[in-house]
């Protein structure tokens, strides 16, 4: 629908009620826009302000012990073998469909959706999708990598073409007053769509922006708005012409920030307090690149930005402690931190697909890989949430046939019913 965004005032009543006996209403939750108030007193860029540090970070640091994968192979590599019998108890099959980002909010989903260009709701007890979202520019996709959930908050982000060049609108979604609220555009800020990164810490959105004048770097800033008291801060102010901000994560008043140099493979990460305005020490191995947040521990892969990890390291911001780890299987993607877990998607097993859940438990070493036993997928977006594992997959062999399914286990099933070894 062009120049609205729908949503269902009744649905979200009995969403925060946790009702299922009742379909939704189809009542118009209109989108509007906000101005939030003037930014003020940024601080300087990384490159140019006074670098201070916390007293946990103060001291040198450990060498960082890598976890060999001799070691891991003998005695903590885990499969727990997901075939058809618990896909049927554990899974969502949506034929034709292509679902991404599956976000639990209680008794219901929301899920991205390919073919309908739409964010949709859907409860586990009927698996029916019911359209919530879809873009206000008329030929305008959804931008998944803008996509995020703390409760009660919801982002996402629409552009007007394909390109993603043009306009965009950054929405936040308030799902326990039904508010649909764009607070930042392209008209503001003068930023392409893939230069525009986003982190959800509680009540507070932080968003990173850059321009740029062809490939030469114009200048780079780092937003927070406070979605209770509709207050913006620009806390960083870059000029520097070297490297922009790009990927972000936060957590409990601190974001991580990626530097990235255009032309170059070279990544670097900072750490940033957001209540004291001062920059943290962080071990400075290098490549660096696509960190997460977790407070106390940051993650970040020991690669360039576009390289598949071959290892990532795990840092504690309270302890100062770090420690790398061998990625386990075959074309991992990217990690992501959530609930004690490092988690990606990687393939293992005679298939060649990306096939597996890996998830590596903060606290120890080890790795279990949920190997879902069916030829030729595509698992994503995995996180654990709540004592239960949550992803989607896609089955890849037809592409007239194909179906997306939505899956989540309870942690302890695989943990307990998982057994020793990992097949590469």
């Amino acid at each position: 629908m062009n120049k609205e965004i729908l949503s269902l005032a009744l649905f979200f009543t009995l969403l925060i009620s946790g009702c299922t006996s009742q379909l939704p209403s189809t009542d118009v939750v209109p989108t509007e826009t906000v101005e939030f108030l003037e930014p003020v007193q940024p601080i300087e860029s990384p490159t140019t302000a006074n670098t201070s540090t916390l007293p946990a970070t103060e001291e040198i640091f450990p060498p960082t012990p890598e976890i060999t994968p001799s070691e891991t192979e003998e005695t903590n590599r885990f499969t727990y073998y997901f075939d058809q019998n618990e896909i049927e108890q554990y899974c969502l099959e949506f034929p034709q469909m292509h679902i991404y980002k599956p976000m639990d909010i209680g008794n219901r989903y929301l899920v991205s959706v390919s073919e309908q260009n739409n964010v949709s709701a859907v409860s586990p007890e009927d698996g029916i999708l019911r359209s919530l979202f879809t873009p206000e520019f008329q030929n305008g996709p959804l931008i998944l990598n803008n996509v995020d959930f703390d409760n009660p908050w919801y982002t996402y982000m629409v552009v007007d073409s394909p390109s993603e060049t043009g306009d965009w609108n950054l929405h936040v979604v308030n799902l326990e007053e039904n508010t649909n609220t764009i607070i930042a555009n392209k008209g503001q800020h003068n930023s392409l769509s893939f230069n525009t990164y986003t982190s959800l810490d509680s009540d507070t959105l932080y968003l990173s922006t850059s321009i740029f004048d062809g490939k030469d770097i114009l200048s780079s800033q780092l937003f927070a708005f406070d979605l209770v008291s509709n207050k913006a801060e620009l806390l960083i102010d870059s000029q520097d012409k070297q490297a922009f901000m790009s990927n972000i994560a936060a957590s409990s008043g601190y974001i991580v920030i990626e530097n990235d140099v255009p032309k170059e493979p070279t990544h670097g990460l900072t750490l940033f307090d957001v209540s004291k305005r001062t920059w943290v020490e962080l071990p400075q191995n290098s490549p660096a690149s696509i960190p997460d947040m977790e407070f106390p521990y940051i993650v970040w892969k020991n690669n360039e930005r576009y390289e598949q990890p071959t290892s990532f390291t795990i840092f504690n911001l309270e302890t100062g402690i770090s420690r790398m780890v061998t990625v386990s299987g075959r074309d991992s993607e990217d990690i992501s931190i959530s609930d004690g877990f490092a988690i990606t998607q990687a393939s293992t097993g005679v298939d060649l697909s990306r096939n597996s859940i890996m998830l590596y438990p903060i606290e120890n070493e080890s790795v279990y890989a949920i190997q879902v036993y069916i030829d030729e997928i595509r698992t994503l977006d995995a996180y654990v949430d709540n004592g239960n594992v949550i992803w989607s997959f896609t089955t890849l062999a037809d592409a007239f046939e194909y179906s997306s399914f939505l899956c989540k286990v309870p942690l302890e099933t695989v943990m307990s019913e998982a057994v020793e070894g990992l097949e590469d």
